[in-house]
């Protein structure tokens, strides 16, 4: 009796179990539907990312770009030279004029000892340790009475005790000579043909002198004195009168480019030469 009911007891119990796994879904079911869904969620997906966008976005600069310049070298400075004049050999109306810049080599300096024509120059030196005094005349500017000379020149490299300048009057008796010294100095002097030696007229250190390896502008004029038979001589550096020299006999009389010594190297620019009529 007792196992009847205990029989009967769990028929009952797997009854109410089969009934209750009855109302679910079965396996068929869940499965189908989890296929399902995942198809509708991968179409999702790819319809998500293949969607082309609705408007094409406008890229705006977030400011104005502007040049940028290039760096450039900063200028070494440099002496200032005059303006300069167009050489020219060729006689004008009224009175004879000679001008040189010595951008190139010309005609007025054919034989011109020791001279090269560099950078708009003419440069002299250095010469041989032997030498002592060197002197190129104008042979453009030829021989005349009554004359201005003038000319830049600037200290380029060598000793600093010898001078470097112009000559002017020179005649077959005497010629002068006006040189400069990087020390700030200059000297005048006077040379003697007959005798072979020279003699000092006037040295000095001078404010008017500009130093070292400053341009230095010398002016000479050789000009109608009081009487008909005598010249002066004005000679004026960087615009100042550093002296007269009067009751000169009057002559025709050569001018040029002068160096006293050999071991120093000068650059002459802006040849000026022109002829005074009395």
């Amino acid at each position: 009796m007792l196992r009847t009911i205990i029989c009967l007891t769990i028929l009952l119990v797997l009854s109410i179990l089969s009934a209750a796994c009855d109302t679910g879904p079965s396996p068929q079911e869940l499965a189908a539907t989890y296929a399902v869904e995942t198809s509708v969620a991968a179409q999702g997906q790819t319809e998500t990312a293949i969607a082309l966008p609705t408007d094409t976005p406008t890229i705006t600069p977030s400011s104005t770009p502007t040049e940028t310049s290039i760096p450039t070298e900063t200028p070494t400075a440099t002496r200032t030279r005059r303006p300069t004049n167009t050489p020219t050999i060729t006689r004008t109306p009224g009175p004879f004029s000679y001008f040189d810049n010595f951008s190139s080599q010309s005609e007025g300096w054919p034989s011109c000892d020791g001279c090269v024509w560099q950078n708009g120059t003419l440069v002299m030196g250095p010469y041989d340790p032997s030498s002592f005094f060197h002197v190129n005349i104008c042979m453009g500017c030829g021989e005349n009475i009554y004359y201005r000379v003038a000319v830049d020149v600037t200290f380029i490299d060598g000793e600093v005790d010898r001078t470097f300048g112009i000559i002017f009057g020179e005649n077959s008796e005497n010629a002068y000579y006006l040189g400069i010294s990087p020390w700030g100095a200059y000297t005048v002097e006077r040379y003697d043909f007959a005798g072979s030696y020279w003699t000092t007229v006037n040295s000095a250190f001078s404010g008017s002198v500009v130093g070292s390896y400053g341009t230095n502008h010398i002016e000479v004029l050789v000009q109608p004195s009081t009487t008909s038979a005598n010249a002066e001589y004005w000679i004026y550096l960087n615009g100042d009168l550093i002296l007269t020299i009067y009751s000169r006999p009057i002559s025709e009389s050569q001018v040029g480019l002068a160096m006293n010594y050999h071991a120093q190297v000068v650059a002459f620019d802006n040849w000026e030469y022109v002829v005074i009529e009395p």
